[in-house]
């Protein structure tokens, strides 16, 4: 008996233990990934300073043509900043920043533009998420905002913080949203509500947290300093973009083995692996001729060997017309066509 009590004593001490613990390692997890997101501020920030630097000025906001067509915006501009050069450079930035040239690039995670402790990292169409947006007086349509125009000073003057809800593609030219009086009131306020308060990155690469209880007065400072564009200039799409946990997986297609050209599929799937969105896309592997060159300019010589989406697949298409007027018809026998066809329309037939 002594013995079956001795064992209970130290059960309930171990239990005791554990619940001890468990919030303190909760608690530094947390520590942890609020660190991780202030980094990632940091690293936006000397991205600031470096373009500063070599371009006398920050980025566009997002640049907009005459005709409203939204091609780039702030953050993809900062990727070369960003130890992300190759990325960047297959961009074409002659077309859309979600034009089909560009699917390869956009429809990946940075985790210097997530918040760790976020529960969210692509778009229902497959764009890669960004949580942190920046101030609409420095990043605004066509804005080209310079240091001198800072009437408070870099350091009074915010450039980018996490935001609370509304995620928006890290791509999307139109990345600025206000400030408001109060951190942490709703999905489209600044700040993480978890953390009672978020980070806020200035232009003189600095970061520090407010709480979700800081004086609005303090915030409105920041909010109203110079310089301040027009609402026109500030306005955005009235757009929200549906977002969750998602993952792309690639499915490589079996052709003809002396074709150069490749391939494969892309599923994005929820994490039962349902598919949610299906494309087909090829890509080239040879070199350019001196005479293709010459009839190309250089963000398609750039952007050649880029995967070309080919195809996305919903509930309605017609898969087997569509494979017959792309090229994956030139390169397949009818044997394997008629595999990637059944495969298409099995994964087809999951689509929600």
């Amino acid at each position: 008996m002594q013995r079956w009590i001795s064992i209970g004593v130290v059960l309930v001490l171990i239990v005791l233990v554990i619940g001890l613990l468990l919030p303190a390692v909760h608690q530094t997890r947390e520590a942890a990934r609020k660190s991780v997101s202030k980094n990632n501020l940091k690293q936006i920030g000397l991205a600031v300073l470096n373009y500063e630097d070599a371009h006398r000025c920050l980025p566009s906001g997002g640049v907009i043509r005459e005709d409203g067509t939204a091609m780039q915006g702030w953050l993809t501009m900062y990727l070369p900043y960003m130890d992300a050069s190759p990325d960047y450079n297959r961009i074409n930035m002659r077309t859309a920043w979600d034009s089909p040239a560009n699917l390869d690039v956009t429809e990946t995670v940075r985790p210097a533009y997530l918040n760790p402790d976020a529960n969210s990292n692509y778009t229902n169409t497959g764009f890669g998420l960004t949580h942190y947006l920046g101030n609409p007086h420095l990043f605004y349509r066509n804005s080209s905002v310079t240091f001198d125009q800072m009437e408070k000073g870099t350091a009074h003057t915010w450039v980018a913080g996490e935001v609370a809800g509304n995620y928006q593609p890290w791509a999307y030219p139109f990345n600025w949203r206000s400030l408001g009086k109060q951190l942490c009131t709703g999905p489209g306020s600044f700040g993480f509500p978890k953390w009672k308060g978020g980070h806020l990155l200035f232009a003189d690469g600095s970061v520090s947290f407010f709480s979700d209880q800081t004086a609005p007065e303090i915030l409105n400072q920041f909010a109203s300093a110079p310089p301040v564009p027009t609402l026109e200039q500030m306005a955005v799409p009235g757009k929200q973009f549906e977002t969750g946990i998602f993952h792309w997986k690639h499915m490589p297609l079996q052709t003809d083995q002396h074709s150069d050209r490749s391939y494969f599929v892309k599923l994005l799937e929820i994490s039962d692996q349902q598919p949610i969105l299906i494309q087909l896309l090829r890509s080239n592997h040879r070199e350019l001729t001196e005479e293709e060159e010459q009839l190309m300019d250089m963000d398609e010589i750039r952007t050649f060997s880029v995967p070309r989406l080919l195809l996305r697949i919903d509930k309605t298409t017609d898969i087997s017309q569509a494979l017959k007027t792309s090229s994956l018809s030139e390169d397949a026998s009818p044997a394997q066509k008629t595999v990637i066809l059944n495969r298409l329309e099995s994964l087809q037939k999951q689509l929600p």
